[in-house]
């Protein structure tokens, strides 16, 4: 998935290496026409009693959409970035205006069908919504690294700084039974049904997970070449081909050191809409608890750029240390994300560690504007 084009990638793919596509298109973002142990945040108890195997392997009739949950109301008063607000320059692909439409649909419209997402190292599912849009649904799972609150906070973050990069995202439940009657119907392959019983759990009932809005164009890699950090950091104007890239490469690495994402960079997660802008997507491997705990990031991924958007550095100091506590970006994360459908979404620490994350990098830059001078240093 490095070379040439790829269609409709999963947004859901996982934390691993990418296997190589299928030829049925899988899915992607909505754009415009998102303790030492590592404990998810916290909730009930799993559910004991979940339902055993069935004893045909014929296909069954797609069953009707369950009732749905009523529409978010706090998170769509409350949305986080308004519509109508200013991305600060930014040139994300994604519409938030769109945003209050796509997550009372992810978070509480009709599923009329549930089928495998086939590809990558976790479990994913495609949803379609009784008026025809779709969804990736990314459910908790028992032996993954992948993170549904990772996406659903993600999401959250990016509107909040302005990026407009990723996919609208809401979390949701879907009935247990409900969930294998739509995956039989669908003549899903028996092991990957039994994967399912084995890896997804059920709280009273139901599945917890990240609805993830479908992209609606071809995604193409936009991975960069080898020695591409060099014209971030060098005072040498970059070669022709890199100039393009840069500003969007240099948000991306923001991005996953805001989100302390530790799997960009694996294969198939630097990914562009049609040849043009970027698209942020696949971050469930972001905002782990136990590396909050610990004080870990991914500066390792930083250091090497020192060049970034002035814009993005304006928009991140007004959210940094200097600011009232309330404007700060750990608390207006919180604010917007105690909203969302399966709150509480991260736990203080991991929101606290937000903000260190904030300051180090605003740190960075300042070491960076003394390296290189100010207008370099902040001139993408």
């Amino acid at each position: 998935m490095r070379h040439g084009s790829i269609l409709l990638v999963a947004l859901a793919l996982g934390c691993e290496r990418r296997a190589p596509p299928s030829a049925d298109p899988p899915a992607a973002t909505v754009v415009v026409p998102s303790s030492p142990a590592a404990e998810p945040a916290p909730g009930p108890p799993l559910d004991a009693s979940v339902p055993g195997p069935s004893t045909s392997t014929s296909a069954r009739p797609r069953p009707a959409p369950e009732r749905p949950p009523a529409a978010p109301s706090a998170l769509l008063g409350g949305l986080p970035r308004p519509a109508g607000a200013s991305h600060a320059g930014f040139a994300g692909p994604v519409d938030p205006s769109k945003d209050a439409t796509w997550l009372a649909r992810l978070a509480s419209a009709p599923i009329s069908e549930v089928t495998r997402n086939p590809g990558g190292a976790t479990i994913t599912l495609r949803v379609r919504f009784s008026d025809g849009s779709r969804a990736v649904f990314k459910p908790e799972q028992k032996h993954s690294a992948s993170n549904f609150r990772g996406e659903i906070a993600a999401f959250h973050l990016d509107r909040i700084v302005g990026f407009a990069r990723t996919a609208a995202v809401a979390g949701r439940t879907i009935g247990y039974p409900h969930l294998l009657e739509h995956l039989e119907a669908s003549e899903a392959d028996p092991k990957f049904i039994e994967r399912v019983r084995e890896e997804v759990p059920a709280r009273d009932g139901r599945v917890a997970g990240a609805m993830i809005a479908w992209h609606a164009g071809r995604l193409v890699s936009a991975e960069p070449p080898k020695g591409w950090t060099d014209g971030l950091r060098s005072k040498e104007p970059p070669s022709e081909p890199l100039v393009k890239r840069l500003p969007e490469w240099s948000d991306l690495v923001v991005f996953d050191f805001l989100i302390d994402n530790t799997d960009r960079w694996s294969g198939g997660n630097v990914l562009s809409l049609g040849g043009g802008a970027l698209i942020f997507l696949d971050n469930a491997s972001s905002f782990a608890p136990w590396r909050a705990s610990r004080g870990e990031t991914t500066i390792a991924r930083l250091s090497p750029i020192c060049r970034f958007r002035r814009a993005t550095v304006t928009a991140l100091r007004a959210l940094g240390p200097e600011a009232a506590a309330s404007a700060r970006l750990g608390a207006r994360l919180a604010s917007t994300l105690s909203a969302d459908p399966l709150a509480p979404v991260l736990s203080p620490g991991q929101v606290a560690a937000v903000d260190v994350r904030v300051e180090r990098l605003l740190d960075h830059v300042k070491r960076c504007e003394a390296e290189l001078g100010e207008e370099l240093a902040l001139s993408l």
